[in-house]
């Protein structure tokens, strides 16, 4: 489906500048244009039907799958390879039961919650729209911009698919935030050659064709997100119910393990390869220490908690983790091995922010602190930084940062168990990654 999806192109016989349609998706395949959407808003059925017919057999013996924009019924009618549906079109799972289990349906997604809901769904990917504002569709939400786009397609559990505003001048650009490709309406359609200007734009997207390392690592490691998610300490937080013994008992344990991480954020700060990055990293982590500490000292002191005790067995082997990877003296690894500290908790924070009742709970500064813009951006820039490190390792540095990663991850669900669980259970699985990992 990745490669199917590089140079999408979604045809517009208005700006085809009065020639066939035939002739325009011929040029543009011969091109290099790798999925045909036909998109045809204003036709009658009777004429998408006949329309669709014709473009199948153009380009049945190429390969190039034609998608159909919208209409389930003209995509059954041809049996098309699929469809493509926005929000509000027909919804997405009578959509496949219509259609099967082996037709593609791409889904367009307008925002990050549209795209985080997306990912529950076996869709066969994503397009995120729009990028950039666009003449060709007026009716759409605010665009993503580059960094939108990226964050989008960090956290997607779907291979994606730029769109809006897609030409020569913005594809190398899009292609670099890791997206698997670009959908282009007029840079191909309006174009005086479009065989020429679909072999330019093919060039561009295969020369700037990205996999990032962040990307990878949220797909294998959802399944531990999902779980955090769904654990009933994050569930009690948000609503406010949480009973104080089980926040004290997190606080506490959390006090013990920042006193180790703060001083193992300033041991990476000086593994950076270059001032400009250790500056940047030691702003975010010095600003994200001090935040947490104020919220910490204010939670200790309204709701008298003890933090003289004991720490547990998960805190320890999460600390004991975090200084092997750091031990390791690769960048890398070492950042991968603190990043879920930071990406998570944002992403937590982020998740409860939207669905927390703040007035009244108890637990609102905790929320707030973790579901900031602030926050949000440090957290962009050290992904940044982590997948700028990843470009120019080896496969097996990369691999040692994924397990440093997923166990990092784990413990941090484990901490969320131990808060709410205490001594009842036992959290031996931590030790070992099997069932938690999804398989790329």
């Amino acid at each position: 489906m990745k490669n199917a999806l590089k140079l999408y192109l979604v045809t517009d016989r208005s700006l085809s500048l009065g020639r066939s349609l035939e002739e325009v998706v011929s040029a543009a395949v011969a091109g290099g244009v790798t999925m045909v959407q036909l998109r045809e808003k204003e036709a009658s059925t009777g004429e998408f039907i006949d329309l669709a017919f014709r473009i199948k057999r153009l380009i049945e013996p190429t390969g190039v799958p034609l998608i159909i924009n919208d209409r389930v019924d003209v995509a059954l009618a041809v049996d098309a390879d699929g469809v493509h549906i926005g929000q509000s079109d027909m919804p997405y799972a009578l959509a496949r039961k219509l259609l099967g289990p082996d037709k593609i349906i791409g889904l367009s997604v307008e925002n990050l919650d549209e795209l985080l809901a997306a990912n529950a769904l076996d869709v066969d990917y994503v397009g995120i729209s729009p990028v950039y504002g666009t003449p060709t569709k007026t009716d759409t939400a605010t665009p993503f911009g580059l960094e939108g786009l990226r964050e989008a397609v960090r956290l997607s559990a779907h291979p994606t698919v730029a769109i809006g505003g897609m030409n020569q001048a913005t594809a190398a650009a899009v292609m670099q935030t890791g997206c698997d490709g670009v959908a282009v309406v007029s840079a191909i359609c309006s174009a005086a050659d479009p065989t020429f200007a679909a072999e330019s734009l093919r060039e561009l997207v295969d020369a700037n064709a990205r996999t990032l390392w962040s990307q990878q690592v949220w797909r294998l490691s959802s399944r531990i997100y999902e779980a955090i998610l769904g654990q009933k300490f994050i569930q009690e937080l948000s609503e406010g119910s949480l009973s104080m013994d089980v926040f004290a008992r997190y606080i506490a344990q959390d006090e013990l393990y920042l006193k180790n991480y703060y001083h193992q954020m300033q041991q990476l700060a000086q593994m950076m390869e270059d001032p400009e990055s250790r500056s940047l990293f030691l702003a975010f982590a010095q600003s994200g220490m001090e935040g947490e500490k104020l919220m910490h000292e204010l939670l200790i002191n309204r709701y008298h908690i003890n933090t003289q005790v004991q720490a547990s067995f998960v805190t320890d082997f999460y600390n004991e983790l975090i200084l092997n990877g750091i031990k390791t003296g690769v960048n890398g690894i070492a950042l991968a091995v603190v990043l879920p500290c930071m990406w998570i908790y944002n992403r937590v924070g982020l998740h409860i922010l939207k669905t927390a009742t703040l007035e009244n709970n108890p637990y609102a500064d905790w929320i707030l602190e973790y579901g900031n813009e602030e926050f949000t951006q440090g957290v962009n820039q050290v992904l940044e930084m982590v997948d700028h490190w990843a470009a120019g390792t080896d496969a097996k540095t990369r691999e040692l940062m994924n397990d440093y990663y997923l166990k990092a991850a784990l413990c941090e669900y484990a901490f969320w168990d131990y808060a709410y669980e205490g001594e009842s259970k036992s959290y031996e699985y931590i030790k070992s990654l099997e069932g938690w990992v999804n398989q790329e």
